[in-house]
């Protein structure tokens, strides 16, 4: 009896040890700076995809912080900032939201719940973080799918003397380095919630190494890439369009369909590399699912066709003296785009993360000119619709069908002819 006992023990102990030594472990080395990256998937959170995940973050000590993130971008990325503590024996790993191209700040609760685990720390110039979170599938802005075979990350690190902080919510400098890469999961499934992988790995079977497919970036996008974007892009809806727009109505003198079109090619000339460097930018940092980008790509995709609409209006208006169906496109389009282009500019401003006052002096000057130009389309409707009455008025008590220059003035005055509008 005893000796089946002790049989019953040993084979319990046997397929303990191999329960624990199925935990399995990715590791990945995306920058090739020494910082290394590994992720644990327990069995449980494979198959339902709620749970726990593990995760480690290893990396020089010459590093003020490094950081790893779920999600393609920036942008509602949930991320996780590892930096030595204040005593610098240890490490501390503060979550925090991404919200655009800025530095993320603590989430407050709203990313994941971490717990620092056994074997996290300082030895031999390099910090170990060893992390589970228990919520990492879902958080305010995005989610991930553990039962899938693989996920987008992000990843990022700052050389320099390193931050030395117990606050979740130290004050952290723009990356030098930066990427996104495909984790393969299916490298990272097995083992249990209860069993610290990155312990169990070094004491019972090596870690499994996985191989991904990693995006490096040395410095990310350029800051005068994304300032020269918002200086364009804003310039040009909301304030040499809207001009382009006002004068055609307000202007009396006989070249001003002329400047008014010089305008408007300005404008989209600009907004064409507003465009161009918006693009690259969404694209290096994975803001295309955003509203911002989406409504940008849409304003610019109507603003191509102004061009060729004016010109059809302006023949058309010529041939039968009045608006026709391409009149009232191109009017419609044209004012559509710069009133969602001025919006835009707002939705792009939250997205990069600038301050309030920033904010506040577009939202205000952005406003003023958005309303002077609906106050000059009503102005120059109500003038249309005057000068239409003179005109039937006239050619009632004069001889059918006489035309002077006067009617290429009120064309130019009070068509609406616009490039984009």
């Amino acid at each position: 009896m005893m000796a089946s006992l002790a049989l019953t023990a040993t084979i319990l102990a046997g397929l303990t040890q191999v329960a624990t030594a199925q935990s399995a472990v990715s590791r990945t080395c995306p920058s090739g700076s020494g910082i290394c990256y590994s992720l644990s998937i327990p069995d449980q959170t494979a198959q339902s995809g709620n749970g726990s995940i593990f995760f480690q973050i290893t990396g020089p000590t010459s590093h003020e912080w490094i950081g790893l993130g779920q999600g393609s971008g920036m942008a509602g990325a949930n991320i996780f900032v590892a930096y030595l503590s204040a005593d610098g024996t240890n490490v501390t790993v503060s979550p925090r939201l991404g919200v655009g191209h800025v530095e993320p700040e603590h989430s407050n609760g709203q990313g994941g719940q971490l717990k620092l685990l056994e074997g996290s720390g300082v030895a031999n110039g390099v910090m170990t973080a060893n992390v589970e979170c228990t919520n990492c599938n879902s958080w305010s802005g995005g989610s991930m799918d553990f039962t899938s075979n693989n996920g987008m990350w992000i990843y990022a690190s700052l050389s320099g003397t390193p931050i030395q902080s117990d606050d979740l919510n130290a004050d952290i400098s723009m990356h030098d380095v930066n990427g996104v890469f495909n984790w393969d999961f299916t490298a990272a499934k097995g083992g249990d919630a209860l069993t610290n992988p990155f312990v169990a790995s070094a004491s019972n079977t090596p870690a499994t190494t996985s191989s991904t497919t990693a995006i490096v970036s040395s410095e990310g996008v350029p800051n005068s890439y994304i300032i020269a974007h918002a200086v364009f892009a804003c310039l040009a809806v909301a304030f040499v369009l809207p001009i382009g727009g006002i004068l055609i109505r307000v202007a009396n003198f006989p070249s001003a369909m002329w400047v008014h079109t010089g305008i408007q090619y300005l404008g989209l000339a600009m907004f064409i590399v507003a465009f161009g460097l918006g693009a690259y930018t969404a694209s290096q940092e994975g803001y295309w699912s955003n509203r911002h980008p989406i409504i940008g790509t849409v304003v610019f995709a109507l603003m191509l066709t102004q061009p060729l609409w004016g010109i059809i209006h302006h023949r058309r208006y010529k041939k039968v003296q009045g608006r026709t169906i391409s009149s009232y496109f191109h009017l419609t389009v044209g004012r559509v785009v710069i009133l969602l282009g001025i919006i835009n500019g707002g939705l792009g401003l939250v997205l990069g993360g600038v301050g309030t006052g920033a904010k506040a002096g577009y939202g205000a000057a952005a406003g003023i000119m958005g309303l002077l130009y609906i106050l000059a389309i009503l102005y120059g409707e109500n003038k249309r619709t005057k000068t239409r009455k003179l005109r039937s008025d006239s050619e009632g008590s004069h001889e059918s069908g006489r035309k002077t220059g006067g009617d290429m003035k009120e064309h130019q005055q009070a068509t609406g002819f616009e490039s984009v509008k």
